[in-house]
Parts: structure tokens; sequence; C-alpha cells
């Protein structure tokens, strides 16, 4: 089969660096013993099954839109009254996944009742608890910043490790352009796109792009104010022990 370089290597609409190399399947558990993927770049997603190993290197921009959509969920946890727990760039993995395999999103979080059960692990157990329950507790959102062909099989990727929710976020023509998609990943028998959340519901994904320019720019009235319109219809829960979700003043 004949390939070109652009299946191989692409620089994403926010300037970064996306690489894909794909070996035969058999290939990548014996490789993971010998290197040690994340030397390749800062996100690494290997796809045992199917013998693709894919790595990129952010631009500044997406850093900083990544770390805006935590401020975002953040903030929308706290108008609802919600346990969030942020995990960042956790690496996650399935019982099919090598030693070094799994997937790394941009930004993943535990809401609501997981997010509880997060705090209270590290309550009563620490480090070592924390990270049990993170080996059999999928998120339940993930995000994904800066779209390219490499991407096509994430939504499927992450339904499959048990994940509720993927967003992904580009910015096609420039940050004054970003587009929002909502994958909902296990409310069917395939990842579908829908038109909002379900794990902060009253977020649509036409909300979402002036949410996060307003977190990049520290725009904290703003964005709470647009939370508070947009989340207004929901019933906040009102859990016993509710952690400090309270927004830091991000430096961006």
């Amino acid at each position: 089969m004949t390939t070109t370089l652009d299946d191989h290597h692409v620089i994403g609409s926010l300037g970064s660096d996306f690489w894909r190399i794909k070996v035969p399947p058999e290939l990548v558990p014996a490789l993971a013993r010998e290197f040690d993927w994340n030397r390749l770049g800062r996100r690494v997603m290997i796809d045992a099954r199917e013998g693709i190993i894919a790595w990129m290197s952010p631009s500044s921009t997406h850093e900083i839109l990544g770390k805006a959509t935590d401020l975002t969920v953040r903030m929308a946890g706290a108008v609802m009254n919600r346990h969030v727990r942020e995990m960042g760039g956790t690496r996650w993995k399935g019982p099919k996944d090598p030693e070094h395999g799994g997937l790394e999103p941009d930004e993943a979080f535990y809401l609501g009742d997981k997010a509880a059960a997060w705090y209270e692990a590290d309550r009563r157990g620490g480090e070592e608890a924390v990270l049990e329950f993170e080996v059999r507790t999928p998120p339940d959102l993930v995000v994904e910043v800066e779209v390219t062909h490499h991407d096509v099989h994430k939504p499927r990727r992450y339904a499959e490790l048990g994940v509720r929710e993927m967003w992904r976020v580009d910015g096609k023509k420039g940050l004054k352009h970003l587009q929002v998609e909502i994958f909902d990943l296990l409310g069917d028998k395939k990842p579908r796109r829908v038109p909002a959340s379900r794990v902060l519901e009253g977020l649509a994904a036409t909300d979402l792009p002036a949410a996060f320019l307003m977190a990049r720019s520290n725009n904290i009235q703003g964005l709470g104010d647009l939370l508070k319109v947009k989340l207004a219809a929901v019933t906040p829960s009102s859990p016993d022990d509710e952690p400090d979700t309270s927004p830091p003043t991000p430096s961006m």
C-alpha cells in the first residue's frame, strides 16, 4: 500500500506537531518492553490491536487552550455544586493494552459520584488507594484539543475504555473560530456526536467555544456568568463532604 508523508506527519491547526506510525500488532508489546514511548512526544496513543503508535508535541496555544477547558469544567462543577477531580493528561489503559500502551488525553475528569469516590479513596488510603481506584475506574470526560485525521479512532478507543464522554476542540480558522464536538461514548452501540453534554447537563457544544476563550483570557466573571445562565436549569446536588472546587486564578 502506498503512503505519503502526510499519512505519518501533520502540523495541526494550532501549530502542534503530530506523528503516527503503524507496525505489525504483535510487535507493540515487545517494543513497549524496550522503549519508553513518552520519549517520542508529550502525548502518546498506543493502539496495540491495530499496531498504531501516535504521538504529538503540543504548541503553546494547544497547551493554553487545554488548560482553559480545565478551568471551564471546574467552574461548571462549582456552579452545579458537583464534585470535580481533574486528572490532566493521565494515561488510561484497558485490559488489552500493553504495559506502556493506552491513551493520554489533553484533559480528563472525574465528575459527581466518581469524583467523590476519588476524594474518599484519597482520604482513606492515600496515594496507593488512589492509584488502585484509577486503574479500575475510567474518567467521565476526556478532552482532545486540535484535531487531525490521525484522531479518527479516538472516540471508539475511549469508549472501549469505559469513558462516558469526549469533547473534541479545534480551531480550524484560528482561535476566533473554535469548533467543539461532543461525543456520547456509552449511550448507544457506538460513539455518536450529540448537541450537548450529558455529564455537565445544560452545556451545549455551541456554548463551549465562548467559555474556553473567556477562560483562556482569565475572564473569570464572564465565564462564571455564562455558566450560571447555561446551567441554571440543572438542580444542584448536595454532597455531604464537598471538596474545594473553587477555580484558581490561572497563569496563562
